[in-house]
């Protein structure tokens, strides 16, 4: 164990870029001392261990090097999870206590017991455990480069933090923690509720509520999309023409002016010969003949009127620098062309499909 305690302050020390006359100024002690422990001719006191594994942000085992412990981190965790889950609140912080006495440097017993409090807080509106979930926060910050976990990020603890001042209705220190962790506008949409609706702030939050609702409406663009390519490669017609259908719907919803071009129409053309090849997949050939015409109709009024603003779309016309990118092709009309050629769209399309699609594609609008 001596050799473990040794190497372990060496190595944590110089993971927290200290040397040993500061070590030894932190915890008041002579710089022989620390020369001491780091060769392993003499060891920490118990006070003195606790206080090293503070300094470091580790856990006391991890300090004296005792790895099978971890395992007992683990079962504690779960064990606390459990008592969460069930709302049995006073097991649960008992059980959260005697976890910190053990492990009061270890990430995820850290973050367990934050997010622990955060829970009872919210539930039995408890603001001394909002506070308290608040302060393991902030500790399991410190300790992160201890996770190994991808499904962990620190952004998503600072948001927790932020979360937790909004629950205790301190609203401006929460958007303000908000606003610092927005990376890629992510917390748009929590802003703009605290601030309309909290703060009255009605000029700044719809700026956000705005860009909030484009990201939405991007994502959900790209989520039907997929799935649409899914019943495709799936070869499910039928799930993919319904898919299809309702994908229009609410790309032509996002219209404020049905009759005037936006940058929705270019998807609705896509999404319109999606449509024809699934027609032509359940062997709905005249249907699919009429609807590659009606996807190629669109594309030549989009391209006579081309727009990439927001200024036609509902909610988004006043976002600021609002355009609309997508990799479909330069015009709607080459942005049909290459989704036949390019998306994997072969393999449920016909020859006979093909070769109509080319001969109305070359027509001359």
């Amino acid at each position: 164990m001596e050799h473990h305690l040794a190497e372990n302050i060496r190595r944590y020390r110089k993971e927290r870029g200290m040397t040993q006359e500061e070590l030894a100024e932190k915890l008041n002690l002579t710089l022989g001392t620390i020369s001491k422990w780091e060769r392993g001719s003499s060891e920490p006191e118990l006070t003195y261990l606790m206080q090293l594994a503070q300094i470091f942000h580790v856990s006391l085992d991890a300090l004296l090097g005792f790895s099978i412990r971890s395992n007992n981190a683990d079962v504690l965790i779960e064990k606390i999870e459990k008592l969460e889950n069930a709302r049995e609140f006073e097991a649960a912080i008992k059980e959260c206590e005697a976890a910190l006495l053990i492990y009061p440097n270890h990430f995820r017993v850290v973050y367990q017991v934050a997010k622990t409090y955060n829970l009872i807080g919210i539930v039995m509106l408890d603001k001394e455990a909002l506070r308290t979930a608040i302060q393991h926060y902030q500790h399991s910050l410190d300790l992160f480069v201890q996770n190994t976990d991808p499904h962990f990020n620190a952004i998503e603890i600072q948001n927790r933090i932020a979360q937790c001042y909004l629950s205790l209705e301190e609203t401006q220190k929460g958007i303000e923690e908000l606003k610092k962790n927005n990376v890629c506008g992510i917390n748009d949409a929590d802003i703009a509720i605290n601030m309309i609706a909290m703060l009255k702030q009605d000029e700044e939050g719809i700026k956000y509520a705005r860009k909030a609702f484009g990201a939405q409406v991007a994502t959900m663009i790209t989520v039907l999309f997929a799935l649409m390519t899914y019943y495709i490669n799936e070869k499910e017609p039928e799930q993919g023409i319904f898919t299809a259908n309702w994908t229009i719907h609410f790309l032509k919803m996002l219209k404020k002016r049905e009759s005037e071009i936006a940058a929705m129409d270019k998807y609705i053309t896509s999404t319109i010969l999606i449509s024809a090849i699934f027609q032509d997949a359940l062997g709905n050939w005249e249907q699919a003949m009429s609807t590659i015409q009606e996807a190629i109709r669109c594309a030549e009024a989009f391209d006579k009127e081309p727009c990439f603003n927001t200024k036609n779309l509902i909610f988004m016309e006043e976002i600021e620098e609002g355009y609309v990118y997508d990799s479909l092709g330069i015009t709607a009309k080459q942005g049909l062309v290459r989704l036949l050629d390019e998306f994997h769209l072969n393999e449920m399309t016909s020859e006979r499909f093909k070769e109509y699609f080319r001969k109305e594609i070359e027509k001359e609008g």
